[in-house]
C-alpha cells in the first residue's frame, strides 16, 4: 500500500504543537520580560500547527479509506513503460500550462509595473528600486513555474504505478488532490482524448485563499483499455458532486 503523507505531515503538527505548549509553560514559569518571545511564539505555533492537526487528520483518514477500497470508484496499476507515458504526457502538459500562465503574469507585471514607473515615481532611486523588487518577484515565479513540473516529474516517476480514485480526492503516482474539503469547490469534469491517444481524466477544482479563488487541476492518468471504466469514473465524479462532466473529443457537454 502506498504511503500515508498527511499521516505523517499530521505527526509532525502534534509534535511541533506539543513544542510550542511548553514554550507557553515556560515562559510563563520564567516570569521575565527576556522571555516573554517564548509566549508569543508558542502561542502562534501551537494555534497554527493545532488547526493543521485537524487538517492533515482528515486527509489522512480520507487517504486511509481511499486505499481501504472504501468510496473507491477506480484503483489502476501501470507497467514500466506505461507509467514513463504517463508521468511524460503529466510533464509536458503541465510545462504548457506553465508557459501560457507565465506569460500572462509576465504581460501584467510589466504592464502595471510600467505604469508604476511612468507615472508613480519622482525620484530615480525609489523607481530604481521598485523595478528590483518586481523583477525579483517576477524571478521567483520564473523558477517556480519552471521546476515545479521537474519537482512533479521526479516524484511521479519514483512513486509507485498506481492510481487511487474516489469522488472526492485521488492519489495519482504519490501526488494526492482533495476536492472535497473547507474552501475548496469543484467546477467540471473532463475526459481528455490526448494526441498520442492517451486518455486522461481532468477535474478542476477551486481552492479559496486570501487573494480570491485559485484554479487547479487534477490529471488522472487512464490506463491502456481502461478507456471506457475511465468514462463511467469520470462521469460518476460529476454526478457525485453535481458538476458539468466533458468529453473533449467528442465536444459535448453533459451534466449528469
Amino acid at each position: 500500500m502506498p504511503k500515508n503523507n498527511p499521516r505523517r505531515w499530521m505527526i509532525a503538527s502534534i509534535i511541533i504543537t506539543i513544542i510550542s505548549i511548553f514554550m507557553v509553560f515556560f515562559g510563563f514559569v520564567l516570569n521575565d520580560f527576556n522571555f516573554f518571545w517564548m509566549i508569543l511564539v508558542g502561542l502562534l505555533l501551537g494555534i497554527t500547527f493545532g488547526i493543521m492537526i485537524f487538517v492533515f487528520y482528515k486527509q489522512a483518514r480520507l487517504l486511509d479509506n481511499l486505499f481501504k477500497d472504501v468510496d473507491q470508484l477506480a484503483h489502476w496499476t501501470f507497467d514500466q513503460s506505461e507509467q514513463q507515458q504517463k508521468v511524460e504526457t503529466e510533464f509536458n502538459e503541465r510545462k504548457s500550462y506553465n508557459k501560457i500562465l507565465i506569460g500572462i503574469m509576465t504581460f501584467f507585471f510589466v504592464l502595471i509595473g510600467g505604469a508604476f514607473l511612468i507615472f508613480g515615481f519622482d525620484d530615480t532611486d525609489e523607481a530604481l528600486f521598485f523595478a528590483i523588487i518586481m523583477g525579483s518577484v517576477l524571478l521567483l515565479l520564473f523558477v517556480v513555474a519552471f521546476t515545479a513540473p521537474i519537482i512533479s516529474y521526479r516524484r511521479m516517476k519514483a512513486a509507485v504505478p498506481e492510481v487511487y480514485v474516489s469522488p472526492y480526492s485521488a492519489w495519482v503516482m504519490g501526488e494526492y488532490s482533495q476536492w472535497a474539503a473547507p474552501m475548496t469547490r469543484l467546477t467540471g469534469v473532463n475526459l481528455q482524448h490526448l494526441g498520442d491517444g492517451a486518455v486522461v481524466i481532468e477535474v478542476h477544482f477551486e481552492i479559496y485563499q486570501r487573494t480570491g479563488p485559485q484554479e487547479h487541476v487534477c490529471r488522472i492518468p487512464v490506463p491502456n483499455g481502461k478507456e471506457a471504466e475511465g468514462n463511467e469514473v469520470a462521469r460518476q465524479i460529476a454526478a457525485v458532486n453535481g458538476v458539468a462532466f466533458t468529453i473533449a473529443a467528442e465536444e459535448t457537454n453533459q451534466t449528469d
